[in-house]
């Protein structure tokens, strides 16, 4: 009822949002019946449930921590926008897959039930962490970063159900650093989405590093597409065309 309410309000939003789901499902996975049934798995998985409850931990814990200060953000991919990695994941399925930036781990947690789903692949994660309450000196993050991050006492990745964690591994450190030797180690790979440091420096170097590891037929997947000129200025030097999974989120097919 509140999403209706809300699309009834903002007429927009749910044309954006159609417009995106058809350009997917034309450009992508070739038959709705696809999505279909992928959003079927989502649903049937109690993920979103999950999700949903863990994000309301999330608000009750920090709300004392954030009355001193600018409030913390979950930094959560809308539950459109989930199934549609979750979906991606599954139509490639997978041996490597690579991701930069986990904070409260809501993307990380549609992958890996892809991953389970699928029944093969692993994923690796780069996250520089960020404790909401904790002083960090300066230079700790880049001059952009928002207010993602975890609540006191949790981890990375804290709400990803137990049962999905068997095929990932959690590196902590700068993408700038970790990135480049976790390539070294694994070698091709078949997946990557950058959701770090959203500079441009950061994500120009991120796509540029991954882009030779990423097989043919692979997905590069970046969230906020729209924070500065690097993921569409690299989709036109690389020719592909970019295809949107949300507002600020869209991949490219090596």
């Amino acid at each position: 009822m509140r999403r209706a309410v809300r699309a009834a309000l903002r007429p927009g939003d749910l044309l954006r949002a159609e417009r995106i789901r058809r350009e997917f499902v034309s450009s992508f996975l070739g038959d709705g019946r696809k999505l279909a049934g992928y959003t079927r798995e989502v649903r049937e998985s109690g993920l979103l449930e999950h999700l949903r409850e863990r994000g309301r931990e999330f608000q009750e814990t920090v709300a004392e921590v954030d009355e001193q200060g600018p409030r913390s953000t979950l930094g959560a991919i809308e539950s459109r926008e989930g199934i549609y990695l979750y979906s991606i994941l599954r139509t490639i399925k997978p041996r490597v897959a690579v991701e930069t930036g986990v904070a409260n781990g809501f993307s990380t947690a549609f992958s890996l039930l892809a991953l389970q789903r699928n029944g093969t692949g692993e994923l690796h994660s780069i996250d520089l962490p960020r404790e909401v309450g904790r002083e960090y000196g300066e230079g700790a993050f880049y001059q952009g970063k928002g207010r993602t991050g975890f609540p006191p006492g949790k981890e990375p990745g804290w709400l990803i159900p137990e049962e999905l964690r068997g095929p990932w591994t959690l590196i902590l450190g700068r993408s700038q650093e970790e990135l480049p030797k976790l390539l070294g180690r694994v070698g091709a790979i078949d997946t990557f989405m950058h959701d770090s440091e959203h500079s441009f420096d950061c994500m120009w170097f991120e796509y540029n590093e991954a882009w030779p590891a990423l097989r043919e037929g692979g997905a590069l997947i970046s969230d906020d597409v729209n924070s500065t000129e690097a993921f569409h200025r690299f989709a036109r030097e690389q020719g592909r065309p970019p295809i949107k999974i949300g507002t600020g989120l869209a991949f490219l097919v090596k």
